[in-house]
This record gives C-alpha cells, sequence and structure tokens, in this order.
C-alpha cells in the first residue's frame, strides 16, 4: 500500500510538470485573461484589506441589532471623517514640507555631494583606492538614472492616475459587498462540501481566515504606532522633514523587514545631508522603534502564531517580488501564511490515510 502511495503521488508529479508544460506553450491563448486579472486583482486585494480592517467593528454593531447595511454605512462616514480630520491636522505641515522638498532638492543635492567629498577626504578613505571611490562620478551617473526613470514615470502618470481613480472608486463598493454579504459565501460552500471532508475544510477556512485578519489588522496597528514613535523621535533629533518621512516608513513597514531597510535609506540621506550627528540620532530613533515593536508590541499583538524567521521573511518577499512585482511583496506574507496553513493540512491528512491504509 506504501508502494502504491509513492507512485501516486510520483504521478501527480509528473501530471501537474506536463500540465504547466502545456500552458507555456499555449500561454498566448491566456494573454487576455492575464490581463484582465492584473486589472481585478489591486482593487480586489485592497478591497479584502478593508473588509478585514473593519469586520471586526461590523459584526460587533450587527450583534447589537443594527442593520448590517446601516452599520457598514456607518463605519464608512467614521472611517472617512477620521480620515478627513487627520488630513486636515496633518495636510498643512505635510504639503509645507513636500513643497520645501521639492524646491529644495537641488540643493539638497549639491550638499549630498558635497558632503560625499568631504567623506572621501577622511583618513579612512585615503587608505583605499582612490579610483574606487570617485563618489562625484558616481552621484551624477546615480542622478542620471534617476532623472531619466522620474521621466518614465512621469510619462506613465495618465495610466496611474487611472488604476488610482479605478481602486478609489471599486474598493469601497466590493468592501461593502464583501462585508454585507459576510458569512453567506462560506455557509454555501460548507453545505456543497461533501461529509467525509467538510470538517478538514471548514477547520482550514478558519484558520486561513483568523491568520489574515490578524496579519492585516496586526500590521496596520503597528505601522501606526511605529509612525508615531519614528515622528516622535525625528522631532527631537530636529530631522528635517520629520513627518513625511515619518509616514514613510509607516506604510513602508506594512511589509515586514523589507520595508524598514528601504524606508530607513531616504531617512539616513536627509540626515547625512544635516550632518554626521542627525545621521546617529536616526539610527538611534529607528534602532529604538524597531526595539520597541519587536520585543514589545508584536508579542502582544500577533502571539507567536505568526512568527516568522527574518530569512524567511525576506526569501518569501523577494519570490513575491520577482514573480508579481509590487502587488507580490505587498501580499507575500499572507500568501505563504495561507499556502502553509493548506500545505499543513494536507499533509496531516495524507499522513492519517496512510496510517490506516
Amino acid at each position: 500500500m506504501k508502494i502504491g502511495r509513492f507512485y501516486q503521488v510520483c504521478i501527480s508529479i509528473i501530471l501537474v510538470l506536463i500540465i504547466i508544460y502545456l500552458l507555456d506553450k499555449v500561454g498566448f491563448v491566456f494573454r487576455p485573461l492575464v490581463a484582465a486579472f492584473n486589472i481585478v486583482m489591486l482593487p480586489l486585494l485592497f478591497s479584502v484589506f478593508l473588509y478585514y480592517l473593519l469586520r471586526p467593528s461590523v459584526r460587533w454593531l450587527h450583534r447589537r441589532k443594527l442593520n448590517k447595511s446601516a452599520a457598514i454605512l456607518l463605519l464608512y462616514l467614521v472611517f472617512g471623517g477620521l480620515t478627513a480630520l487627520i488630513s486636515t491636522l496633518a495636510w498643512p505641515t505635510l504639503q509645507a514640507q513636500f513643497t520645501s522638498f521639492t524646491n529644495n532638492l537641488p540643493v539638497l543635492l549639491t550638499d549630498l555631494q558635497t558632503q560625499l567629498e568631504r567623506l572621501r577626504e577622511h583618513a579612512w578613505f585615503r587608505a583605499a583606492d582612490p579610483g574606487k571611490l570617485d563618489l562625484s562620478s558616481n552621484l551624477t551617473e546615480y542622478i542620471g538614472r534617476a532623472v531619466n526613470q522620474v521621466t518614465s514615470y512621469i510619462t506613465n502618470a495618465v495610466s496611474v492616475l487611472t488604476n488610482v481613480v479605478l481602486i478609489v472608486s471599486t474598493v469601497p463598493v466590493l468592501a461593502y459587498y464583501m462585508l454585507k454579504e459576510d458569512r453567506k459565501a462560506y455557509d454555501a460552500l460548507k453545505k456543497r462540501l461533501p461529509g467525509k471532508y467538510r470538517a478538514a475544510v471548514v477547520e482550514t477556512l478558519r484558520d486561513m481566515d483568523k491568520v489574515m485578519s490578524e496579519f492585516i489588522l496586526g500590521r496596520i496597528i503597528l505601522s501606526f504606532l511605529l509612525g508615531i514613535m519614528i515622528y516622535i523621535g525625528f522631532l527631537l533629533i530636529g530631522l528635517p522633514y520629520s513627518l513625511m518621512l515619518a509616514l514613510l516608513l509607516a506604510a513602508l513597514n506594512m511589509i515586514p523587514y523589507v520595508g524598514q531597510i528601504i524606508g530607513l535609506i531616504p531617512c539616513l540621506i536627509i540626515a547625512f545631508i544635516d550632518g554626521p550627528s542627525t545621521v546617529i540620532g536616526v539610527l538611534i530613533v529607528n534602532v529604538t522603534a524597531q526595539q520597541i515593536e519587536g520585543n514589545l508590541l508584536s508579542p502582544h499583538i500577533y502571539g507567536r502564531k505568526l512568527d516568522i524567521h527574518p530569512l524567511t521573511t525576506i526569501l518569501i518577499l523577494l519570490a513575491g517580488g520577482s514573480a508579481f512585482g509590487i502587488i507580490g511583496i505587498m501580499f507575500a506574507i499572507p500568501a505563504y501564511l495561507i499556502l502553509k496553513i493548506v500545505a499543513s493540512r494536507l499533509f496531516r491528512h495524507y499522513a492519517a490515510e496512510s496510517q490506516y491504509s
């Protein structure tokens, strides 16, 4: 029986590989479907994000005898009002910092080049090969590349704006129907499952739903608290453009580990232009905030169920980014957690069948 099970697994793997090969050969047939999928995917993912964000409140209001549609619309009003209030309070400072940054960008680049030249004259760098440390020419090359990239981005601004309008207009509608239907799709699927597999599938779906909810809500709470800590720290050390940089760090913190590193780079560049002491201050603020998040906040918000090794996280994000770009990076960790649950359930199922066969 064990040999029979082994042959079944081998044949299944071979059939899957054959299907993948055939799909690769007739890929042109599916290009229209892939294009449509790419258009729908981003609004759908953001709708799922909003669904898990608002679902606990919708269910709480519904248990208090409030109509579900009214509860959703009420939360939309509250959510929109809070967003408008925060934007009204923060927008003047953010707009002033962004305007100052864009106006002073040429001066900042010149100051950066000056600081790099000073760094080059340091005794540590004199001992090195000067040809490898031509910072000015390297900086000019990097700036040229950046300008070319910005130009290409501006060229595609119309398509980007179209995508933003599409997301803003469709996400609330999709999330509304997800919140309104909520358990109906789950109950319908549960009724159609064969009795033999019903309990296992239901338990798997519950675990997947719980993991998604905990991950999304946890990342939002952690990013919000991290942004507040970083902003206060940047204000204390006098970092220019503190609010703009703190918001950038908070947004990128939605991507575990990698987002923190990417968000720190512009902060260090601005701090380097301001002076070495500011660089040290930025590092102290960031390390302190990350330690508070990792050692105090994350264990209480996540527990140990969503604890993933940093190396595993980086590999998952690299794989997701190379396969699906920015969308892959944003949703690689939830996808990994779901696949981990499914793989674990399947392994236990086949192990149990092998034991009794």
